[in-house]
Formats: structure tokens, C-alpha cells, sequence
């Protein structure tokens, strides 16, 4: 069978082999997202049968592998070989197009689509150009943050932004007011993006005024069209910030992606609101599974 070692950095060149021949839409599948929150869980990789497998041991998740062919039964062998260690392990992120090429999981498994955790899409362009009423708010709203700060420039991070964007995001913890531990794992998270970041395929922008951070936001790469952005973060005391970073940050993208994938809401209701207010031209489904056999 299969053994599974805890997901660091030296396992980056293997990730992004898998990853660019077997892109997937889901944020989680990006390079970045599994090494820095895999910090906080403990992340576990190997390779089976030629398939990548990756696993979240905290919630006893496994995802769904990377790899060419994959059948029904290897699914099953996997998730079984896995409960050995953790026996409440249920595959998740099954691809929609896998299930419709292969219908006999059905069979083996139990679906489910969790609303929560699907991924947010959006066109770049229709990001940029905020056409028709209902993206004509955040439109007005980036027009009056220009006028208020017509001098603003946007900076490009680094590492030696590292300490800038971690007190920034103290300062933004600290006004949320969101139930449950998210963004304490978060704020790790942001923290072990920014120490690893000379090795992840991040890039990030900062939106400055008078040598004040108003914004940033981090993304990296998903496929070769699309994009992740991981966090953006902005003070609420800078009207049009908010609705500036998202503008600046999709020009930033536009010559090189097609796609915006502006992860999940969580389930949190204030959260929702402000992702669908930019209209999502899709949502790439969070489904997991319940093994039947």
C-alpha cells in the first residue's frame, strides 16, 4: 500500500508537477493554500499508484488524488487504506466532471454538495469593468476612493514586507467580529505565507497612500487561466478600499488569466453577501463523499 509524510516545503517541485498536469478549479488545490494551512494541520502527502494523495489528518479529509485514469475502485482502496489510521477519513473535492464520466461512484460512495466551501469565479474583465447595475456600486464606490486619494500607488510584496502585512492584518483581525477560530487560522496562515514566501509561487500587491498600507491582497496560480486569491484584506476606515484592492488587483491579473477564484464564504452570512454582490459568473462545487462499502 501507501504511507503518508507530513507536507513541507521540499515537497513543493512534486505539487506543482501534479498540479500543472492535472489542474483542478478548487482554491485548495493550489500550491500555496496546502502548504501554509497545511502548517496549521499537519498536511499529509504521498504518491500511489501513480496519483497524488493528499491529506487533511485534523478533519480526516482526504482530497480527491491527482493523477491519470482514476477508477471507482482505487477511490474506495485509498479511503479504506486511510481509516486505518483515521477512521472517520471521507474523500473530498470529487471533480463535477469525474462524476459525470464515471457514474458507478455512485455505487461506492454517497455525494454531497456543501454550499459552504464551494469556490467564488469570476471573469477578470467583467472585474475590471464593473459593467451593469449590479456591479455599479463597487464601480462609484472605487470612483470616490480615487478622488479622496488621487496620489495612491500600488507596491508589489515581497518578504521584506513581511512585518508591514502582518501588523496590517493585526490591525484588521482585531475590528472582525466572526464567530468560531477561522481567522486565528487565518492570521497563521497569512504568517507562514509570508515566511515561506521566497519558496511559494505567491505574488501580492499593496495598495499605499502617504507610506500607509490602505490594502493588499496575496494570490498565486490555479491552472494556466486561473487565478487564486487567497487574502484581501483592507481598513474599513478608507471608504472604497475595500472595493479598490479587488479593481487593482484584477488589472494587475488581466494580461495573464482569465479567472478569479476568490475562494469560499465559509457559510458566514456577511461573508456571502459581499462575494455574490460581485456577481460570480460560477461556483466550482465543494462535494464530498460518504463511503457506502
Amino acid at each position: 500500500m501507501f504511507n503518508l509524510e507530513s507536507l513541507t516545503e521540499k515537497h513543493i517541485p512534486l505539487l506543482k508537477d501534479y498540479i500543472a498536469s492535472f489542474p483542478r478549479e478548487s482554491c485548495d488545490y493550489t500550491v500555496a493554500n496546502l502548504l501554509t494551512w497545511g502548517k496549521i494541520y499537519d498536511n499529509q502527502v504521498g504518491v500511489y499508484k501513480e496519483q497524488l494523495l493528499l491529506l487533511n489528518p485534523k478533519y480526516q479529509y482526504l482530497l480527491f488524488p491527482m493523477g491519470e485514469d482514476t477508477k471507482v475502485d482505487y477511490l474506495v482502496e485509498i479511503v479504506k487504506h486511510c481509516r486505518k489510521d483515521y477512521p472517520q477519513c471521507e474523500l473530498i473535492l470529487v471533480p463535477e466532471d469525474y462524476i459525470l464520466l464515471n457514474p458507478d461512484i455512485h455505487e461506492a460512495f454517497t455525494l454531497q454538495d456543501d454550499r459552504d466551501w464551494a469556490d467564488y469565479v469570476h471573469s477578470v474583465e467583467r472585474l475590471i469593468e464593473l459593467k451593469g447595475k449590479k456591479l455599479a456600486k463597487k464601480k462609484n464606490l472605487i470612483s470616490q476612493f480615487i478622488r479622496l486619494y488621487p496620489d495612491y500607488h500600488i507596491v508589489p510584496i515581497d518578504k521584506s514586507k513581511k512585518d508591514v502585512i502582518i501588523t496590517f492584518t493585526q490591525k484588521w483581525k482585531r475590528e472582525r467580529d466572526i464567530e468560531g477560530s477561522f481567522l486565528d487560522s487565518e492570521y497563521k496562515a497569512i504568517i507562514n505565507t509570508m515566511d515561506m514566501w521566497d519558496d511559494l509561487p505567491c505574488e501580492g500587491i499593496i495598495v499605499c497612500h502617504e507610506k500607509q498600507i490602505y490594502a493588499y491582497s496575496i494570490f498565486s496560480p490555479l491552472s494556466e487561466d486561473m487565478v487564486a486569491v487567497h487574502y484581501e484584506k483592507f481598513d474599513p476606515d478608507k471608504k472604497g478600499s475595500a472595493q479598490l484592492i479587488n479593481w487593482e488587483t484584477a488589472k494587475h491579473l488581466h494580461n495573464r488569466y482569465k479567472w478569479i477564484n476568490r475562494e469560499q464564504d465559509l457559510g458566514l452570512p456577511g461573508l456571502r453577501q459581499a462575494k455574490m454582490s460581485y456577481d460570480p459568473d460560477f461556483l466550482v462545487k465543494f462535494i464530498t463523499t460518504q463511503l457506502k462499502i
